[in-house]
């Protein structure tokens, strides 16, 4: 049974502005002076975009509350059902937790220029704090390795059960497309 068209749509959307976060932020974390004028505004579309995010997994969350998902095919695995519900489990842990934390960073950092969501400026509500600063920033860097490897397996495992499952009806992508 495919997915609500609505659902794969957000999906896919999600996907997107996250592999886009996850390269921008890769690409711009060794900030160099040489190009500070291009990373500060690489830095405003990945505070922008992360919020976005935020925002679509919060609605993500409120529907999944309201309304249940199709179930996983008969022919997966109990073993492959928890790892499948994990990985879901994390993957919402990690994109609730990764944003705050980036804006924790943000918000905290002695030489940032402000919180920008797009066309505005939010808020900074936690004070100016290099120590707060770095651990936000250490956190929200490691959990973004964790989310790539998270996205890997997902990526892998639906691969498999599309292309080397026997049973056609465990083609898991195949409800996503």
């Amino acid at each position: 049974m495919k997915y609500p068209k609505s659902i794969r749509a957000i999906h896919w959307l999600s996907a997107a502005i996250i592999i886009g976060l996850l390269t921008v932020g890769i690409y711009m974390t060794p900030y160099d002076e040489a190009n500070a004028a291009f990373e500060d505004k690489l830095y405003f579309w990945h505070k922008s975009f992360g919020l976005l995010l935020f925002i679509i997994v919060i609605g993500r969350l409120i529907y999944r509350r309201k309304r249940s998902l199709p179930a996983l095919p008969s022919g997966i695995s109990g073993p492959e059902r928890k790892l499948a519900r994990l990985a879901h489990i994390l993957f919402y842990i990690l994109m609730v937790v990764i944003p705050i934390l980036g804006y924790i960073q943000s918000s905290s950092y002695i030489y940032s220029n402000g919180v920008s969501f797009f066309f505005f400026d939010l808020p900074e509500v936690i004070p100016k704090n290099n120590h707060i600063y770095e651990i936000a920033n250490a956190l929200h860097k490691w959990l973004a390795f964790v989310l790539i490897g998270l996205i890997v397996a997902h990526v892998l495992g639906a691969l498999r059960h599309r292309f080397f499952d026997k049973n056609k009806d465990n083609d898991v992508l195949g409800r996503m497309l």
